[in-house]
């Protein structure tokens, strides 16, 4: 009886799910330091603003393509994650205290793997550090108080 009632409980639209594959340690630096580099570039175009509006421009340039690039990426990723718990009903079975097959076992490795790997914490503390610094440096530079 238990056989078959896994046999109902089997959902048709779950077997051609495949689980996504992790990205290798070089690509998710590659993307950190895309990110990274792309918000550094967005807060040094106030100071650059402050001796030539060229460069500032140019800063922009780069700074916006690099955050473009950096978060299409993310919204991949983002994607990918959702398509797991969406198309295994992964939340459903957690909340319900459902038993877990195989396949789920395996979406929720690729989720907490790819929630461990992610350097998307450090991407936000550097931001926020940049950011502080960047406010400081442009009102030193507004009030005169800084001449570089």
């Amino acid at each position: 009886m238990s056989e078959f009632k896994s046999v109902s409980e089997f959902n048709a639209k779950n077997v051609n799910f495949e689980i996504p594959r992790g990205y290798g340690t070089s690509v998710i630096k590659f993307y950190f330091w895309i990110g990274l580099v792309s918000a550094v570039l967005l807060r040094a175009i106030i100071i650059a603003d402050h001796y030539s509006a060229f460069y500032a421009k140019v800063i922009w340039y780069l700074g916006v393509t690099g955050h473009l690039w950096f978060f299409m990426h993310r919204y991949h990723i983002a994607k990918r994650r959702f398509s797991v718990i969406k198309d295994l009903e992964l939340l459903k079975k957690v909340r319900n205290q459902q038993k877990l097959s195989e396949k789920d076992i395996e979406g929720l490795d690729y989720l907490l793997w790819s929630l461990s790997v992610s350097k998307e914490r450090s991407n936000y503390l550097v931001i926020s550090v940049f950011s502080v610094i960047s406010i400081v440096l442009s009102l030193l530079l507004d009030l005169g108080v800084l001449n570089i």
